[in-house]
């Protein structure tokens, strides 16, 4: 691979040695034209993206500027620190190899860490000659194939994943003595998901039959946080700006929560009155208040893998899932037969990163439908209510044309 120094742009540079700081792979590297010394970041998930170069010393960086705030601020932060602690790493060996690949799907993100994933699952396929290798958060071990070589899972909260973590880099190379070659993949994050990957294999859970839409009792499914919002509201969308900029969090966000709690009890209502024998759920992060009477409270403060099991159950069963775009919403999507995304304007740039259904006709228009965050409640209970009823009509038409 050639790494052009930052500096002078010349590719006459040599790698020392390499650094896995956790979601970033650096190279260590030296300029032999001006000697300039620096961090190189592998092509590896984001990196491949918005590759990203520091100084040894950290006083300069080079980035480009999207990548700012998410992923090169918190790399550089973390280069400049020393571990707060050492994580003890757990191996699972389950397939003796020689030729390994390492998928590293560490992230301060679960939905980040879930597409990474899909690696794994396309280079077991693709590349059956080699043991296949996860690094990832422990609490996702139940994302990795039934048959991969090992798992490498490291006990840290994702929301501290973005930190050095201490124990990882002598883990690794440790581990990579093992090996006759090893192989570092590029974890790509915008794998095609109706091509490479089953999400039944990676889920655990079969997604909605639509064969059975008609017949069975429709289900709409909201999927909640308490730090992400629908709020349908230009006064509290300010409040919720102004709360993370001046850390009045502790403070706004209790009355963010009611607003959104409001806004899921008129839609419910709406869509009750359309289809009166309805079942409504709600999953997601964070329980307080109450919902609209009926309504089957899945809610939690604190996300485990049985958790997850026991939603992911619930959206598979879901005719339509509704969610604010960042609240967890590639699961439920990848699931359900259908979602409602309410979009706030600042991450319509991200529109097609927190959605999976895997649709590849005019269904996936029909089912998948993005809305803006100050949609009300009528609007959004007017989409659900007709995905349902029209399904029938729209599906026939479809087959009628495949005939």
């Amino acid at each position: 691979m050639d790494i052009a120094c930052p500096k002078c742009k010349s590719k006459d540079t040599l790698v020392d040695s390499l650094l896995f700081q956790g979601i970033h792979t650096l190279a260590d590297t030296v300029c032999k034209a001006c000697g300039f010394k620096f961090y190189h970041c592998l092509p590896i998930g984001h990196d491949l993206l918005f590759p990203i170069q520091v100084s040894k010393d950290g006083k300069e960086s080079f980035f480009h500027p999207r990548a700012k705030d998410w992923l090169a601020a918190p790399l550089i932060k973390s280069l400049g620190q020393k571990p707060e602690k050492r994580f003890p790493i757990e191996r699972k060996v389950y397939k003796d190899s020689k030729q390994v690949v390492i998928v590293n799907c560490l992230d301060n993100c679960f939905g980040h860490i879930f597409t990474k994933v899909w690696n794994t699952y396309k280079l077991i396929k693709s590349r059956p000659e080699l043991g296949v290798i996860a690094i990832i958060p422990q609490r996702c071990n139940w994302l990795v194939p039934r048959d991969i070589a090992e798992i490498w899972s490291v006990p840290v909260e994702l929301k501290d994943s973005a930190q050095m973590l201490g124990g990882l880099d002598e883990f690794v190379k440790s581990q990579l003595t093992r090996f006759d070659k090893v192989y570092l993949s590029h974890t790509f994050t915008h794998l095609d998901h109706t091509r490479h990957i089953a999400m039944e294999e990676i889920l655990k859970t079969s997604r909605f039959d639509l064969d059975t839409f008609c017949s069975s009792t429709p289900q709409v499914t909201f999927v909640l946080r308490e730090d992400r919002f629908w709020l349908n509201s230009q006064w509290m969308d300010f409040l919720f700006k102004a709360s993370k900029k001046f850390k009045l969090t502790h403070w706004i966000f209790p009355i963010l929560a009611w607003r959104q709690r409001q806004l899921v009890k008129r839609t419910g209502k709406k869509i009750r009155q359309s289809l009166p024998n309805v079942l409504l759920n709600c999953t997601g992060l964070g329980k307080s208040g109450k919902l609209l009477e009926g309504m089957a409270d899945y809610r939690t403060d604190m996300i485990l893998p049985e958790t997850e099991f026991q939603w992911n159950s619930i959206f598979a069963k879901s005719h339509v899932v509704i969610g604010v775009h960042g609240s967890h919403m590639l699961i439920p999507s990848a699931l359900a037969a259908g979602f409602v995304n309410i979009v706030p304007r600042f991450k319509i740039e991200h529109m097609v990163e927190d959605t999976a259904l895997p649709y590849k006709n005019r269904l996936l228009h029909f089912l998948g439908r993005f809305l803006d965050e100050y949609s009300t409640s009528s609007l959004v209970s007017m989409h659900v209510v007709r995905m349902i009823s029209d399904f029938d009509y729209v599906n026939n038409n479809l087959k009628q044309h495949q005939e």
